[in-house]
C-alpha cells in the first residue's frame, strides 16, 4: 500500500474542490448571500490550507501505485470528494450529517435529486450543487481513463486509450496532461452548451447551471416558471444534444476530431449506443401518436415523449413535464437505465459496450451450434483476449445483478412496495434521478427516511466506483 501517494491525491482533491468553489463563492458574493459567503469562503481557505500542508508533507515519500493501489487510491478519491461537499449543506441549509451526506453523494455521483425544492434554493446553493456535480462528472472521467481503461476493469476498451491519457509508465503517469486532455473539451463543451442556451433565450444563470448538469448528465436544473423544463423548445432540444454528447465516450470523440479509430470497440459501441437511441426515439414519436400524454397533441406530444426517452438513456433524469410524470413504460425504463451510457463517459448504467459484448458472444455461441467449426469474429474459444473481456464482462454483469438484487431487498425491507424498491435500486445504481422522485414524490421535500437516503448514497457511489474496483481493492495483491 502507497498511502502517501494516496494521501496527495485525497489532497489533490480538497485542492481542486476550493478551486471550484471560487464560482459559488462569486455568485453568493452578486446576490447578498453573506452567510454562504462566510460558509463558502471558510470552506476554501480551510480545504486550500489542508491540501497545501498534506500535499508537502507527503510530496518526498511518494511512491509509483500498483494495481491495488490505484484501486484504492480511486475509492479515496471518490470518498475525499463526497466528503468536500458535505459541510456547506450543513452550514448554510442546516441540514443534518445524513441529509448533507445524501445532498453530496447525490450531487458528487451526478445523480441530481436534492431534500428541498429548487424553488426555495439559493442561487448560491444551486450553483453550488451544478458545480459539484461538474466536479464529478470530471472525476468520472478522469478515474475511467487512469484507473478503469488502463486495467480493463469489467472489460473496458483500451485499445485508444492513448489518446486522452498520456501516461509513459507508473513512474512518469504525467497527471496533468492527461487532466488538460480531459478537462479542456469537457469545460469547452460546458461553454458552448451555455452559449447555445443564452441565445436561446434562458437566462444567463439558469443557462450555467443546466449547462453544467447536461454535460456530466446530472439530474438537477433550476426551477423555472412554466409547464415544462425550461419553458422553451429550443433550449430544451439543446439540452437534448448535450446529453446526447455527455453519455458518449470523450475517447470517441478524440477519434473523431482525429478520424482515427475505425472499427474499434469505443465506434462500435457508440454506433450501436446511437442506433438503439435512435431507435426509442422512433417509438417515442409512435408512441405519442398512439397515447398521448393528456392536454398535448402532435408536436407537443412527440417533444414529451423524446425528451423524456434521451434523458433516461443518458441517465441524466430530468422530466420534461412533472405533472405528467415519466412518459415512458416503467419495464422499459429499467432495462435502459440498467444498461445507461457508453464507457469513458459521465453517464451511469452497465455501459452499451458490456451489451455490445454479451450480444456479440451469444450470438457466437447460438452460430457456433449451426456451425460448430467455424472460427467466428472475436470468437472466445480460439481468441485469448477475447475470453478475458468476455469473461470481465459477463462478471460485471452479474456483480451488477446481485448488487441490484440485494438493494431491492433493502429498499422492501425498509417498507417500500417492489414497484418502487425496482425504481430506487436502478435509480440509485444509475444515477437517474427522476426515478427516485417517481418512487418517493415526496423526495424533494425531505419525506424520505434516514435508512433511505443512506441506501441510496451508499448505492450511488458503490456505482459510480465499480463494484469491480471495491473488489480488488479489498483483495490487494492477489488482484
Amino acid at each position: 500500500m502507497r498511502v502517501p501517494t494516496i494521501g496527495v491525491l485525497s489532497a489533490g482533491v480538497f485542492g481542486v474542490f476550493a478551486l471550484s468553489m471560487l464560482f459559488p463563492l462569486l455568485i453568493a458574493l452578486i446576490e447578498g448571500n453573506w452567510q454562504a459567503f462566510e460558509a463558502i469562503f471558510l470552506v476554501v481557505i480551510g480545504y486550500g490550507f489542508l491540501a497545501a500542508i498534506t500535499i508537502l508533507a507527503l510530496m518526498p515519500r511518494l511512491r509509483p501505485l500498483n494495481r491495488a493501489g490505484v484501486f484504492t487510491a480511486a475509492i479515496a478519491i471518490w470518498i475525499s470528494l463526497v466528503a468536500a461537499a458535505i459541510p456547506l449543506f450543513m452550514l448554510v441549509e442546516g441540514q443534518s450529517l445524513i441529509a448533507a451526506v445524501f445532498e453530496a453523494s447525490s450531487a458528487a455521483t451526478t445523480l441530481g435529486m436534492t431534500l428541498r425544492p429548487p424553488a426555495d434554493l439559493a442561487p448560491s446553493m444551486a450553483f453550488y450543487r451544478a458545480t459539484v456535480a461538474w466536479m464529478g462528472g470530471l472525476t468520472t472521467l478522469t478515474l475511467a481513463v487512469y484507473a478503469l481503461g488502463p486495467y480493463q476493469v469489467g472489460g473496458m476498451p483500451n485499445g485508444n486509450l492513448r489518446h486522452v491519457q498520456h501516461a509513459r509508465t507508473e513512474d512518469d503517469p504525467r497527471i496533468f496532461a492527461t487532466l488538460r486532455t480531459i478537462a479542456l473539451p469537457y469545460f469547452t463543451l460546458t461553454v458552448l452548451c451555455t452559449v447555445f442556451l443564452v441565445i436561446a433565450r434562458v437566462p444567463a444563470d439558469t443557462a450555467v447551471v443546466t449547462a453544467m448538469s447536461m454535460v456530466s448528465t446530472n439530474g438537477f436544473i433550476p426551477a423555472e416558471s412554466g409547464t415544462t423544463v425550461l419553458g422553451n423548445r429550443g433550449a430544451e432540444l439543446i439540452m437534448m444534444v448535450f446529453m446526447v454528447v455527455g453519455a458518449t465516450s470523450i475517447v470517441w470523440h478524440r477519434l473523431i476530431v482525429a478520424r482515427a479509430g475505425k472499427g474499434s470497440r469505443e465506434q462500435d459501441e457508440a454506433r450501436l449506443y446511437l442506433i438503439a437511441l435512435a431507435v426509442l426515439i422512433v417509438l417515442a414519436v409512435l408512441a405519442s401518436i398512439i397515447a398521448p400524454p393528456p392536454g398535448r397533441v402532435g408536436f407537443e406530444s412527440a417533444f414529451n415523449y423524446v425528451f423524456d426517452v434521451v434523458s433516461i438513456a443518458t441517465t441524466t433524469g430530468i422530466t420534461h413535464d412533472q405533472r405528467l410524470g415519466i412518459s415512458i413504460p416503467f419495464e422499459m425504463i429499467l432495462i435502459i437505465v440498467f444498461i445507461g451510457g457508453c464507457s469513458y463517459s459521465t453517464a451511469g448504467g452497465i455501459k452499451a459496450f458490456r451489451l455490445a459484448t454479451m450480444l456479440r458472444h451469444v450470438g457466437n455461441e447460438l452460430e457456433r451450434l449451426v456451425y460448430p467449426s467455424a472460427v467466428l469474429r472475436d470468437d472466445v474459444q480460439y481468441d485469448a483476449a477475447q475470453r478475458v473481456v468476455a469473461k470481465a464482462v459477463w462478471s460485471t454483469f452479474f456483480i451488477a445483478m446481485l448488487t441490484l438484487t440485494a438493494a431491492i431487498l433493502v429498499f422492501a425491507a425498509q417498507g417500500y412496495p417492489l414497484p418502487s424498491a425496482m425504481a430506487l435500486a436502478t435509480g440509485a445504481f444509475s444515477q437517474v434521478g427522476n426515478l427516485l422522485t417517481a418512487a418517493i414524490p415526496g423526495l424533494s421535500h425531505g419525506m424520505a427516511s434516514e435508512g433511505t437516503l443512506l441506501t441510496i448514497s451508499t448505492l450511488a457511489l458503490v456505482a459510480r466506483i465499480e463494484i469491480l474496483v471495491l473488489l480488488a481493492a479489498l483483495a490487494g495483491n492477489r488482484w
